[in-house]
């Protein structure tokens, strides 16, 4: 294994080969590019819709995106989670069991498009938490967003035991980690991949660019212990991020954007990232502190989770340097001082692979979580340590917004550079055809 030491913080200035290359096509319906927006959530009970169990309980909010489903059209807000591979609604049966779980709801009897699908199997998904998930039937169905419509496959959920204001999930992770997998052994094309077999896109990819850039800022010096951070002035409106399907938009990052392979799918059924690191360091109170990660995990990049889950041991310093207190040992959330929102510079996290590294630069107003149930003053810590060897962490939603993220299934790798949002292009969005990065 590569020291860690040599290979982290070249930072944003790795070799121009590290970039992917792309090959530009003319033509219709060679990307999707599709607005969504991050809405609050009002107390810290679970969003994540996952077709395996998970320990992690995210909160506080979540992306939506706007679609409607069926014929003629019902309009929904589902969750956008690129760490599961369903799409699922609530239909209104789900009210007797579960009321106020959801704001809006599918359903098929008014749909004269809608096809029952009894060969996939039931429809079940179980929640990160006990006694908890929804469970229902398969449909297909059209589902449009922004002037494009597919046909695909959803879970359509008669009974839930909690929910959210969403109507539901958008998953657009790859087939292997669909539930009907782990109930009934079947795969169907999940959205991805209906979107690629009808035509629509020529690559089964998407870009993820979240437009919240908070008080951002640079690393100015190519060493682990980092002792200047410059800020970067940036708008803090907030507007709607974009997904681009087929597609990637060459303004949104800075410095090299670097490919990372993805490992088949772990016995709990996510596509995870082949990855050192990651070493995080930061500035605090006129000390510099470096955080290694001895261990080689492999990497969840879940835009469906609200918390970074990091290595106890390198958690446990970041606690301690921020003055982070315990304050519920069941889902293990910890609490900092709000002003922390309010200082320069932030976290820096330096990821190392087989085609170069990255670092991606979290400002502090990231890193805290403004919570309504708690004390003034008190905010929640957007980053949780390991409870249990999973043999990978999650790099979570707290992390993630000061990323790009170009996902390519067909070559196998998550990309990832430090977001940019100083530049405006009208016509800067390019398609991905195969043999790309």
């Amino acid at each position: 294994m590569v020291s860690l030491k040599l290979l982290l913080f070249i930072c944003l200035l790795g070799p121009s080969s590290a970039l992917p290359t792309y090959e530009e096509r003319d033509g219709p319906n060679s990307y999707i590019a599709l607005p969504f927006t991050r809405k609050l959530s009002a107390s810290p009970a679970g969003r994540k819709r996952q077709a395996f169990s998970s320990p992690l309980t995210p909160l506080s909010s979540s992306y939506y995106i706007d679609v409607t489903i069926g014929t003629p059209p019902q309009p929904l807000s589902l969750v956008l989670d690129t760490g599961s591979s369903d799409v699922w609604a609530y239909s209104p049966a789900a009210a007797s069991s579960c009321p106020g779980c959801t704001e809006s709801y599918y359903d098929p009897a008014q749909s004269s498009t809608a096809k029952e699908r009894p060969d996939i199997g039931v429809f079940n998904i179980s929640y990160g938490t006990p006694n908890s998930g929804v469970l229902g039937t398969y449909y297909s169905d059209t589902l449009s967003t922004s002037g494009v419509s597919a046909n695909i496959i959803l879970g359509v959920a008669t009974t839930a035991h909690s929910g959210d204001p969403a109507g539901g999930i958008m998953g657009i992770s790859l087939s292997a980690n669909e539930a009907s997998f782990y109930q009934s052994d079947v795969i169907y094309d999940g959205y991805i991949d209906s979107l690629y077999k009808q035509g629509l896109i020529a690559v089964r990819a998407y870009s993820i660019y979240f437009n919240e850039p908070g008080r951002q800022f640079s690393i100015s010096s190519l060493t682990l212990l980092i002792s200047s951070l410059s800020v970067v002035t940036a708008s803090t409106d907030e507007t709607p991020g974009t997904i681009i399907f087929g597609g990637y938009d060459r303004t949104k990052w800075t410095g090299t954007l670097t490919p990372f392979p993805l490992v088949e799918p772990s016995p709990e059924g996510a596509y995870e990232l082949d990855i050192e690191g990651p070493v995080i360091a930061f500035e605090l109170g006129g000390q510099a502190y470096e955080l290694p990660n001895t261990q080689h995990y492999t990497v969840l990049l879940d835009t469906g989770t609200f918390l970074t889950r990091l290595p106890a041991t390198q958690f446990a310093t970041l606690a301690t340097a921020l003055e982070a207190e315990l304050i519920d040992s069941d889902t293990n959330l910890y609490a900092v001082s709000c002003k922390l929102a309010d200082l320069d510079g932030g976290l820096a996290f330096a990821f190392s692979g087989p085609n170069g590294d990255v670092t991606i630069a979290v400002p502090w107003k990231e890193v805290v979580i403004f919570e309504s149930d708690l004390p003034d003053g008190v905010c929640l810590l957007g980053f949780i340590p390991e409870q249990d060897d999973l043999g990978f962490y999650i790099i979570g939603d707290s992390t993630l917004r000061s990323a790009y993220l170009l996902y390519n299934y067909d070559a196998g790798t998550v990309s990832l550079a430090q977001a940019s949002y100083d530049t405006s292009c009208s016509d800067c969005v390019q398609p991905l055809t195969p043999g790309g990065k």
